[in-house]
């Protein structure tokens, strides 16, 4: 029963994708609106969008900027490490404050590091000009360090720590052992966890809309803004094809990831039928001292700074002021029935979401590492991670259309709605980690349970879930 609620689950969300990505690359190909008359098959859009001086100025600017995310990387990697192969001292602490990013809008973000290091911030110019291409390239990747970190820490959770234990029984010093047995072993997550962050940064908005687009910059994501808010009359076939032209990219990508995971997929599985133990890497204090002092430091720059400027900004009612303090802003929001209203759907629409995510996201981690079938794997694989690889506008659109000239229509305007719309682009972050899990549990552990009479349920609910919990 509990496999065939995970798999309706995945089929729904799996339909919903397709009908998102499908309805925005049918709109590429047709010269107006598609909802309206006298339809017809055409590539002027692409024609027309391609000979676009500022569609290259934008497609340039989001290659670099998504080139500059992948900084997050080395970051993340290097965290994931510390926290649960060198234990830093008191990780317990530090590895909250690190995903906190993961939980705050972009954009929102964006405005911290403005109060935290723009002109009239807390700490004006202490990095120098914060507008520009590189620095929105820099703080794309500092915010989308807990997205990498996530995936990779999951890898490094699932590795049997005997196989450390045997090449420090050989002689292999700490540092040997995380480049060759560590490493090695969480390769397929450090891999997708780059494929992700550049995705990432494709679909960037609100950074390069408080960074970029303010000093004359463009990417995508600002040119489909260009084309659907800015105009007179939305352009939406040359919105498509901007739109669309991230998700061939973001498929070609997928492709190669899959074809590296899925080559040597027997090489990181790393649990099997006996038992495994998880330990830290041996290491002198002094060299724990040092990886605590960079944790805090990362910390302290690019999380606990911003974080207290945008608390502090908050409680300001002079942007730049100092000294002032006032609840005002506090009173005024908790005191209005709207905007108490606002918030009530704020948590149910995250309730329901969570719920409906926690479905879709196994049910798909389960489709792309155990299906038998080899399109239905890549078919999810696909589906769980193309959505992210649209901006918000576009598949906020895109569920509008969906919504209206579909049987959906009567949840267009309730939470459910929105809730849906949610997991469909964010189901990517859920599934990968299971994925990353689920790829380093031997399928001879289901197989014994199977042998002894379990079900597809049973092997699911009493051996999958807890080795993934």
């Amino acid at each position: 029963m509990i496999n065939l609620i995970f798999k309706i689950a995945s089929v729904f969300f799996a339909t919903i994708a397709v009908l998102a990505i499908g309805i925005i690359i049918y709109q590429s190909f047709l010269g107006t609106a598609f909802y309206e008359k006298n339809l017809h098959i055409t590539i002027d859009s692409y024609l027309s969008t391609l000979r676009d001086h500022d569609f290259y100025r934008a497609l340039i600017g989001s290659l670099a900027v998504a080139a500059l995310t992948l900084l997050a990387l080395p970051i993340a990697l290097l965290a994931a490490i510390a926290i649960h192969k060198i234990g830093v001292y008191g990780a317990r602490v530090i590895e909250p404050m690190l995903i906190i990013p993961m939980f705050i809008s972009p954009i929102i973000w964006g405005f911290a590091w403005l109060y935290s290091y723009g002109p009239a911030g807390v700490f004006p110019n202490m990095w120098g000009d914060i507008y520009g291409l590189i620095p929105t390239g820099i703080i794309s990747a500092l915010i989308h360090v807990p997205n990498a970190y996530v995936i990779i820490s999951t890898s490094i959770l699932g590795i049997d720590s005997s196989y450390e234990e045997v090449a420090r029984s050989h002689g292999a010093r700490a540092l040997l052992v995380i480049t060759r047995v560590v490493l090695p072993l969480i390769r397929p997550s450090i891999v997708f966890s780059a494929i992700l962050l550049f995705i990432l940064g494709m679909e960037q908005f609100g950074i390069p809309l408080l960074f970029y687009t303010s000093v004359g910059g463009l990417v995508l994501t600002t040119y489909i803004y260009q084309q659907q808010v800015l105009s007179i009359t939305p352009n939406y076939p040359k919105e498509a094809v901007a739109a669309s032209i991230l998700i061939y990219m973001a498929i070609s990508l997928l492709l190669l990831q899959r074809y590296l995971a899925m080559r040597l997929s027997r090489r990181y599985t790393v649990l099997g039928s006996r038992a495994r133990s998880i330990a830290k890497i041996a290491v002198s204090p002094v060299w724990r001292g040092v990886a605590t002092a960079a944790m805090l430091l990362y910390l302290i720059l690019a999380v606990i700074i911003p974080l207290a400027s945008l608390i502090m900004r908050s409680f300001n009612p002079l942007y730049g002021g100092r000294g002032v303090f006032s609840l005002d802003y506090y009173i005024t929001i908790l005191s209005s029935e709207y905007h108490r209203g606002m918030i009530m759907n704020t948590l149910e629409i995250a309730l329901i979401a969570a719920s409906l995510g926690t479905l879709a996201c196994i049910g798909f981690s389960i489709s792309i590492t155990r299906s038998r079938n080899a399109f239905e794997s890549r078919l999810f694989d696909m589906v769980s991670t193309l959505p992210r690889a649209m901006p918000g506008i576009v598949i906020g659109l895109a569920f509008l259309w969906i919504y209206l000239f579909t049987p959906l229509r009567p949840i267009l305007y309730i939470p459910l709605g929105i809730a849906i719309a949610h997991v469909t682009a964010w189901s990517i972050m859920g599934t990968r980690v299971l994925v990353s899990s689920l790829g380093q549990i031997s399928p001879e552990l289901e197989e014994v349970a199977r042998i002894h009479g379990a079900n597809a349920s049973i092997t699911l609910s009493k051996v999958v879930l807890p080795l993934v919990k």
